[in-house]
């Protein structure tokens, strides 16, 4: 046993280290009365449970669970410069079991989960070796408890002196600051999920009386470089290649997406918000909903997360989630495939205007995981597993798995224009990812969502199909998709541009944020969001 007034030392560097990086970071971006705040609340909470364990052992394991939320806490404060709130909220409300699962089977988790399982150990490790001896003993402990004491009173009267700064203060504390967490930004997320935060106005939108079909397919992690119809070596997209010479398909060259995480990029596209100013709480309706008062009959298929379209408040006539169960036995999204014969039976009886939308999982991490084996053209996912990328992070078996699952996204869209293209009434099919995807073989790091702008994370591939029916009956706005090919297309863009190719009209229509439109103007002033925060773009 350790017995001398080393081992308490030894754990108490330890135990206060993220607190320590906490207040470090406090003291450099907030006032003086918010850091007196914050360790007024750390030392008072180090207070109470010293009372209450008594011995050094009891006080250094109870602290564990606490000492792991303030290392996670610190961590993301720090890398984000902001303690947690909406951002993470929306991420974690809206996260699947296989996304947070996968997120520690690619380099960035990895270390994370490693990281934590080595500190975790070492911590217990020299708790346990700390003796199991009185806190209190000695004459000299009752004026220092009574001094501490008497410092949190003094600090806390002087934070008090500014209330808003008491508050950022407080909530900089780990333990407060989840509580706040969880009862603020995460239950109010939450209740948006379910629609209890949603109130939705009526666009005003004219109805379309032509018979019409217009798909929508939303991806998933598709980095334009990665995509051979724009020049890739490797011959992943083969059938859009084809598209593209016969000049059947329009593709969009510059394409960025505004954000690099789902649960913003993808309320971006549906509903056009700028992400300059970027707030679900004024949402009040989207793409579907303005379809539907157009006259269109609507359908939104799912091989996602159903907790992002819940998030926009996606209500079509018929809503199809074919992989909940699958995904919830084998905690695995199906390949995107499943998705075909909804499809089919959606466009079976074509009667007035049709709007579908996809949302498939595309090319999201583990990319082995996206395609059957008959699509492993690039080489074999076979033996990447937790560790893969972590031992070797030039491991080209990660780049062939994603490019087997771009061949396989192509083989999709190829699935899904083709059933379009027995259609007589005039048609669209648009693609758009959501946003790209970093791999670390070929850009230094890996996946989507740091809080910096990366290229590959936000050039994303995106085209439009039009069928010769929609070619004869609307030549203007086909010429004008065709003038912009080569223009700076964002996000935010697609909601006015595919309302627009469906020739709806309503009070909040903008022909310059349309791309179908000529009077369309590039928007090179808003900023992106990388990692829930707005940054510049190169």
């Amino acid at each position: 046993m350790v017995r001398s007034h080393g081992g308490v030392l030894a754990g108490f560097a330890i135990l206060l280290a993220p607190y320590l990086a906490l207040g470090a970071w406090v003291a450099r971006h907030e006032r003086a009365h918010s850091l007196a705040a914050y360790v007024a609340t750390v030392t008072l909470l180090m207070l109470l449970i010293a009372f209450a364990m008594q011995t050094w052992r009891r006080f250094f394991l109870l602290n564990l669970p606490l000492w792991l939320l303030s290392a996670a806490f610190a961590a993301y404060t720090i890398t984000y410069n902001n303690p947690p709130g909406y951002a993470i909220a929306y991420v974690i409300a809206t996260s699947s079991i296989e996304e947070a699962l996968g997120f520690f089977t690619i380099w960035q988790g990895e270390r994370i989960l490693l990281a934590a399982a080595i500190a975790v150990a070492l911590y217990l490790a020299l708790a346990l070796r700390i003796a199991p001896r009185p806190m209190y003993s000695g004459a000299r402990t009752g004026p220092i408890r009574w001094g501490v004491l008497g410092g949190v009173l003094l600090l806390s009267a002087y934070a008090a002196r500014s209330s808003a700064d008491f508050m950022d203060g407080i909530a900089a504390n780990p333990a407060v600051g989840s509580v706040l967490f969880v009862t603020g930004p995460l239950s109010n997320v939450t209740a948006t999920l379910h629609g209890a935060a949603l109130s939705k106005v009526p666009y005003g939108a004219s109805r379309v009386s032509s018979d019409e079909v217009h798909i929508l397919i939303v991806g998933e992690s598709a980095r334009r470089d990665s995509w051979s119809v724009y020049g890739y070596s490797r011959h992943t997209t083969p059938y859009l290649e084809k598209l593209k010479s016969s000049g059947e398909a329009v593709f969009f060259a510059n394409a960025i997406a505004d954000a690099n995480l789902t649960v913003y990029a993808v309320p971006i596209l549906l509903t056009g918000m700028n992400p300059d100013s970027f707030d679900l709480g004024t949402l009040h309706g989207n793409l579907v909903d303005l379809a539907k008062e157009a006259g269109y009959s609507t359908a939104w298929l799912m091989n996602q997360d159903i907790g992002v379209s819940l998030l926009v408040g996606i209500s079509a006539d018929r809503m199809v989630y074919p992989q909940a169960l699958a995904a919830f036995v084998s905690k695995r999204m199906p390949l995107d495939g499943v998705l075909l014969r909804p499809l089919e039976a959606q466009l079976a009886h074509v009667r007035g205007p049709q709007f579908i939308g996809l949302h498939v999982i595309g090319s999201h991490w583990e990319y082995y995981a996206r395609y059957p084996p008959q699509f492993e053209r690039f080489g074999s996912g076979r033996g990447l597993d937790l560790l893969s990328a972590f031992t070797d992070k030039t491991d080209r078996r990660v780049v062939n798995t994603y490019d087997n699952s771009v061949l396989y996204t192509d083989w999709f869209l190829e699935q899904v224009i083709e059933q379009v293209r027995r259609l007589t009434v005039p048609a669209t099919v648009t693609y758009i990812s959501d946003h790209g995807e970093d791999l670390y073989a070929l850009d230094g790091q890996a996946g989507h969502g740091t809080p910096t702008y990366s290229t590959h994370q936000f050039e994303i591939p995106a085209f439009v199909w039009m069928n010769a029916a929609f070619r004869r009956a609307h030549p203007d706005k086909v010429q004008a998709v065709e003038q912009n090919a080569n223009k700076l297309i964002r996000s935010h863009n697609l909601f006015y541009s595919l309302a627009d190719l469906m020739g709806i009209h309503w009070p909040g229509a903008s022909p310059t944020e349309s791309f179908a439109s000529p009077r369309f103007v590039p928007d090179r002033s808003s900023k992106h969001i990388a990692g829930g925060q707005l940054v510049a773009g190169h």
